[in-house]
């Protein structure tokens, strides 16, 4: 396929004897978990605003009065606590609903009536809130005469003596102070930060410190030891030159070619395939170009299938087929030109014919597990006329990769920062030190 050499750096880094990591747990969070609590913290302020403009104002009715019975402060205190007491029980609800014939439950009643003093003043508010101007007012006007009646009935059975003498309590004024107030907006804004960034802040230190996630290319070689061969942004990043990128994954695989021709490349990864997908598509699209080669390109992904969903061809025969005998790998491969082609990979598109697609079928389910012995005559079908590039399943996974891994003449590992933990990078790692005949290495997606 292209000239490869790999340097003495990255040879011994693949002869370097397995060393034991150590699975360090942190609460940082990454940039792409940072983005999501900022726009968590935004949307939910938002929508918090949004509910505090669109609250009804309350209404309250607010009256005065003064407590002056009986020449002892004490037992004017006493009094005063007690009436502060009674006007917020259910009972003073009940005595105002019969006087004004009130439709409101008793409940509602006493949930709108609220006492306001100062500790040891015997001045009082009563204030009655409602959204409905004309209800606070209607409850409010019984208040006064409900609470007076209660006390005079209660002394009407006493002795003379016994009662409490001058009057108990009097209105200050003689008209309620009637007012409006609303939720505020600013507490509502700073109550939609505080949620919105503290409930997913919360979940990422707890999924951080549960399954660490790769956060640096330091942590990529301490679990998966093996060589980084580039460190290059997804091809649908913003900003990113997906040219760039895609030459600097093929000068990568140069260095890693041991000096031997890669005619089978096969990329695998350990979390989900998108950015995975978009780079084995521009691959093949690169060597087309660059080489003059023919490429057969194959969604070896039977599990998810998404670089087959993102060239449209789920409803074609393919891979699956062919494992289970029934098509012909060769005769199965469809032109890129008949497929739908990223935007993102449309600038390297090939001359017509130079890459080939087989996808990953339709009967993916029952012919999964003939991956494990029937992938090579796939690769035999297509030997000495394409140079192949296999989108490989997910590892670990459901989908069988020891043969993938045995065939290949290199095999490049797609890392992504802040998304692959550092277990499931492990279990990779290990998995292709273990399968993997050919060169091996690293490819770190930056967020």
């Amino acid at each position: 396929m292209m000239p490869m050499r790999t340097t003495s750096v990255a040879l011994e880094q693949r002869e370097a004897p397995t060393a034991v990591v150590e699975t360090r747990r942190s609460i940082r969070l990454t940039k792409v978990q940072t983005l999501i609590v900022v726009a968590s913290m935004l949307v939910t302020a938002a929508i918090a605003a949004a509910l505090a403009l669109t609250n009804p104002p309350i209404f309250e009715t607010s009256r005065s009065i003064l407590v002056l019975s009986g020449a002892n402060p004490n037992d004017n205190e006493v009094l005063t606590r007690a009436l502060e007491s009674l006007l917020t029980s259910k009972g003073l609800a009940a005595e105002v609903k019969r006087r004004g014939d009130l439709p409101q439950s008793i409940d509602q009643i006493s949930a709108m009536i609220s006492a306001s003093r100062k500790p040891e003043s015997a001045f009082m508010d009563v204030v009655v809130s409602n959204p409905d101007k004309v209800v606070s007012e209607q409850v409010s006007a019984q208040v006064i005469p409900a609470l007076s009646g209660v006390f005079e009935s209660a002394q009407q059975d006493l002795p003379v003596e016994s009662r409490i003498t001058g009057p108990i309590f009097q209105e200050v004024f003689a008209r309620p102070l009637q007012s409006t107030s609303t939720f505020p907006l600013w507490f509502a804004i700073l109550f939609g930060l505080l949620l919105g960034g503290l409930v997913p802040f919360l979940f990422f230190v707890i999924r951080n410190l549960r399954q660490p996630v790769v956060e640096s290319s330091q942590d990529v070689t301490d679990a998966i030891d093996l060589p980084i061969l580039a460190k290059v942004a997804p091809l649908s990043a913003r900003g990113a030159n997906p040219q760039d990128t895609i030459a600097g994954v093929v000068s990568a695989i140069e260095r890693l070619s041991l000096n031997e021709p890669v005619h089978r490349l096969v990329l695998v990864g350990s979390d989900e395939g998108v950015n995975r997908a978009e780079i084995a598509l521009a691959l093949a699209c690169m060597v087309a170009r660059s080489f003059g080669q023919p490429v057969a390109l194959i969604d070896a992904d039977l599990d998810n299938g998404i670089l087959t969903s993102m060239l449209g061809a789920s409803d074609s025969a393919g891979l699956a087929e062919c494992l289970a005998g029934q098509l012909d790998a060769e005769a199965s491969l469809a032109p890129l030109s008949q497929l739908r082609v990223p935007a993102v990979v449309e600038p390297m598109r090939p001359p017509d014919g130079m890459v080939r697609f087989l996808g990953v079928g339709v009967d993916t389910s029952r012919n999964v597990l003939k991956m494990r012995s029937s992938f090579h005559r796939v690769l035999e079908a297509l030997a000495g006329r394409y140079v192949v590039i296999v989108n490989g399943p997910t590892i670990p996974g459901p989908v069988p990769t020891a043969q993938v891994l045995s065939l290949a003449d290199a095999t490049l590992m797609v890392v992504t920062e802040g998304v692959t933990t550092l277990t499931d990078a492990q279990a990779a790692g290990d998995t292709l030190r273990s399968f993997s005949s050919g060169a091996s290495g690293i490819i770190v997606l930056r967020q």
